[in-house]
């Protein structure tokens, strides 16, 4: 639902805009066209690269641009590409490299097939390792930490999906979001110890 509100794709009551009933009913060129001028009217520091040449170190200076948080920043930059391909606008192969849904040899190399471990024993190692004392860390800073955590796991956003997974999967950020919400007075505490 964040992504709608910041794309105003609705209003603050979250009822849809018509520009939002339009790309939900649109098929082929039609919905490319309108989701790129969607896009485009939201991430204009993006598109003032060329996203065909780009490198991936530019791309992620056009989205540090909006002043997103670094573990937030990684999931802004996933949405916008499949937001992206989805609407036909060509990326560069820098920008794609080790992202989901970018083609990838067939063959892997040693560190990237460590990734694909199953996750279980690495879940429980984080809660071991991370564990603040008690009273150590506000709790804004926790809250903060809580939300990059669950964000991580969270699944990417993909155009592809049918609408009813997308539904599922924007009521699910927003109740991830209104969960975890964050006051203006724990991102000032996070800052104040960093």
């Amino acid at each position: 639902m964040t992504a709608l509100k910041v794309l105003t794709l609705v209003d603050a009551e979250g009822h849809p805009s018509h520009e939002l009933e339009d790309l939900v009913h649109a098929e082929g060129d039609d919905r490319r066209a309108l989701l790129r001028r969607i896009l485009e009217r939201f991430y204009v520091p993006v598109f003032e690269l060329d996203l065909a040449r780009a490198s991936k170190g530019q791309f992620h200076e056009a989205f540090r641009s909006f002043g997103t948080k670094e573990g937030v920043l990684t999931k802004c930059e996933a949405f916008f590409i499949r937001a992206a391909q989805a609407a036909g606008i060509e990326l560069s192969k820098r920008i794609l490299v080790g992202r989901h849904g970018a083609s990838k040899s067939r063959t892997m190399s040693a560190p990237a097939r460590q990734r694909v471990a199953p996750a279980a024993p690495v879940v429980a190692e984080k809660t071991v390792v991370s564990t603040p004392p008690e009273s150590t860390a506000p709790a804004g800073s926790v809250k903060l930490e809580l939300a990059d955590r669950i964000l991580a796991k969270y699944p990417d956003f993909d155009p592809a999906w049918d609408p009813a997974v997308q539904a599922k999967w924007l009521e699910g950020m927003t109740r991830l979001y209104e969960g975890l919400s964050v006051t203006p007075g724990d991102r000032d505490g996070a800052a104040d110890e960093a």
